[in-house]
């Protein structure tokens, strides 16, 4: 009864499947990882967990971002801005940080001059 079979054009009847998984680290887990985190990452380590935001955005989070308990990304992997709420725990840490830096310090997390190796990490 078809005219055309329809897969002359190259395309599949099968639909591509959504295999994105989103996992959040248990108790245990973020213990352990702040346990054995060296005192340089502990604030970044911290930052990411709280908002599940990649290392790239932690290291490059101005001051300026953060308005109004939600931090505004106007950069972002995808290029599209997002809103990311800030919790106490993030905002105590982040009133602890303004108070401890240089008022001139536009950056708001640092490494404290320690390197980080930025080599790509193969997830599975």
């Amino acid at each position: 009864m078809m005219e055309q079979s329809p897969f002359d054009k190259g395309k599949s009847l099968i639909l591509k499947e959504n295999n994105k998984r989103m996992r959040f680290l248990r108790e245990e887990e973020i213990s352990k990882l702040l346990e054995n985190s060296p005192p340089y990452l502990h604030k970044i380590v911290m930052c990411a967990l709280n908002t599940g935001m990649r290392t790239g955005e932690v290291l490059s989070l101005k001051w300026s971002q953060i308005r109004d308990g939600f931090k505004y990304l106007r950069k972002t992997k995808t290029r599209e801005p997002r809103q990311i709420p800030i919790n106490e725990t993030l905002e105590d840490m982040f009133k602890q940080i303004k108070s401890e830096q240089n008022p001139k310090g536009n950056s708001v997390i640092s490494l404290d001059k320690k390197p980080l190796k930025t080599k790509k990490l193969n997830s599975k």
